[in-house]
């Protein structure tokens, strides 16, 4: 059992957290039916977000300097998500937080996706269903480890996928919700985490 594997099963095997959905987004002039790609102002990754999302919300931080002695590291984030058709029940985000590194200078291991996993799954009412670890080859060397989750409320037929990644230093974490339910099977939602692709540029 790998480190990831042991945290991921330590932490989410009693995890009940509670939701709250982000704030309402979109343009009402362009809720397109056709899937929209999103690219970050620096080209460090791309995504497709699906129909219904109109302009996407998007924020990025003023950078925080961090510092030591022995080492300066700028963290950035970038957050875009869609409530779908202007739906607050439903809609997908990815939050990427680039050169993240630990209390002690090194390089963001393991536990600071399990610390933004459960700090996405906070702001969600919900029981998890199912987590799993999860490893991806985007080719060229560039190895992505993770963990994912398939979460729902505690009453009604609603549904949570958050996916958590581990790029370099890189983290980055997908939602996607509907307190309707069938986001797990819903081809538009796999789309989206599916089409993840880092450093396009």
């Amino acid at each position: 059992m790998t480190v990831l594997q042991k945290i991921v099963t330590g932490f989410l095997a009693a995890l009940f957290l509670v939701i709250a959905l982000p704030a309402a987004g979109g343009d009402p002039e362009n809720l397109s039916d056709e899937p929209v790609v999103y690219v970050n102002e620096g080209g460090d990754f791309q995504i497709t977000f699906p129909g219904g999302c109109g302009k996407l919300v998007t924020r990025a931080n003023e950078p925080d300097l961090f510092g030591g002695e022995d080492w300066d590291d700028i963290i950035q984030v970038t957050h875009a998500y869609c409530d779908r058709y202007r739906k607050k029940g439903e809609g997908c985000s990815v939050t990427a937080t680039f050169n993240l590194h630990d209390k002690d200078g090194s390089i963001a291991g393991p536990e600071q996706i399990i610390l933004r996993v459960e700090d996405s799954l906070s702001k969600f009412g919900a029981k998890v269903v199912s987590q799993q670890v999860i490893k991806k080859d985007f080719g060229n060397d560039i190895i992505a480890e993770g963990v994912e989750v398939m979460a729902r409320p505690e009453e009604g037929p609603g549904e949570i996928w958050i996916r958590g990644l581990l790029i370099e230093g890189d983290v980055y974490i997908f939602a996607a919700w509907n307190e309707q339910g069938g986001v797990w099977k819903n081809p538009d939602y796999i789309t989206f985490f599916n089409s993840f692709q880092p450093w396009t540029e």
